[in-house]
């Protein structure tokens, strides 16, 4: 999608970082060489800052402890149980399992491992758990968001899919129906979808990109998942699968993120709106750094830093200052 002001596309930042290095028009520096730029900036905020944040659906599998999470960093889980009350897990030391008083099977504790989270006490089933995690930046898809299913989407398998303003589905005991979109996805490439749930009643509903599965979703509200898809031509597809009698779902405000460089005058990074503007000023203190200009590369540089860490300062590292802040 195209930028509007101020969330800035590929043509607004490299129209930014033309004019503070005084070049109107291609020549000393190249499109592909300041977007370039513009893509290593937009990763080097996000992982100095953790400033793209996410609540992530995500599930166990029976007798394993990991689970996979592919991002920057997990700050706290939350165990989602099929009734009652969802409860925040502590995190712990991986020296501290089998240490710890347990009270049942469920999960009761975290801890992080590598690229992976793990759970303890070792899970015995599937369990649904939502990460509040620190993501990896992407750009978003060029229909962020979905404002209507009626162009591109197809219904298959059994009951139905009704595509307008949003889609619906309604079906029977044992049918289960696909809804396809097949040209949104590239192949092998990390993606985040973010969507609605109402109306679900008797069934649970499964995203796929391609052949990689999201877990089955059995509760209304905004879903949010990721997903690397699959080889050769990814498909984008809800499935919902009737575990009762009659009943259904509808599905709302898609939003596609994908984990991608600028390529296109229209590419708009996910960055939230205040952290857009350093890009330019990565981009240009590259600039400097190739026209040999070191000195004012360095003050440059400075003063990008500081803006970033003023901002991680006063954004992502609020610290409550009193008792009552921290009530």
């Amino acid at each position: 999608m195209s930028g509007v002001y101020p969330n800035l596309d590929a043509s607004d930042l490299e129209t930014r970082v033309r004019t503070y290095l005084n070049e109107a028009t291609a020549d000393f520096y190249s499109q592909v060489e300041i977007w370039r730029w513009l893509s290593l900036g937009v990763k080097d905020i996000a992982q100095r800052t953790l400033c793209v944040r996410r609540i992530l659906d995500a599930q166990t599998a029976s007798s394993t402890r990991a689970v996979s999470t592919n991002t920057y960093k997990v700050f706290h889980i939350e165990y989602i149980p099929a009734s009652g009350r969802s409860v925040m897990l502590p995190k712990i030391s991986p020296l501290q399992v089998g240490h710890k008083p347990l009270d049942g099977p469920t999960p009761q504790y975290w801890y992080e491992f590598g690229s992976t989270i793990a759970i303890e006490p070792l899970p015995d089933a599937i369990y649904n758990l939502r990460l509040y995690v620190a993501d990896i930046p992407k750009m978003c898809h060029t229909t962020y968001p979905l404002t209507t299913w009626s162009s591109g989407w197809t219904g298959a398998g059994t009951g139905t899919w009704t595509n307008s303003t949003a889609a619906a589905y309604v079906g029977t005991t044992g049918q289960a129906g696909t809804n396809t979109w097949g040209t949104a996805l590239a192949a092998s490439t990390n993606y985040t979808f973010t969507f609605t749930v109402s109306g679900i009643s008797n069934c649970g509903i499964v995203l796929s990109a391609g052949t990689t599965n999201s877990l089955s979703i059995t509760t209304n509200g905004f879903h949010t998942v990721n997903l690397t898809s699959s080889t050769g031509t990814p498909e984008l597809k809800f499935t919902t699968t009737m575990t009762g009698a009659t009943g259904g779902d509808t599905v709302d405000d898609l939003y596609i993120l994908k984990e991608a460089d600028f390529g296109a005058v229209g590419d708009q990074t996910e960055l939230p709106t205040m952290w857009q503007g350093l890009l330019a000023l990565y981009a240009t203190y590259n600039g400097l750094i190739k026209d040999k200009r070191t000195l004012a590369a360095q003050v440059l540089e400075s003063i990008y830093k500081s803006e970033m860490n003023y901002l991680k300062a006063n954004v992502i590292d609020i610290l409550p200052d009193s008792k009552e802040g921290l009530r």
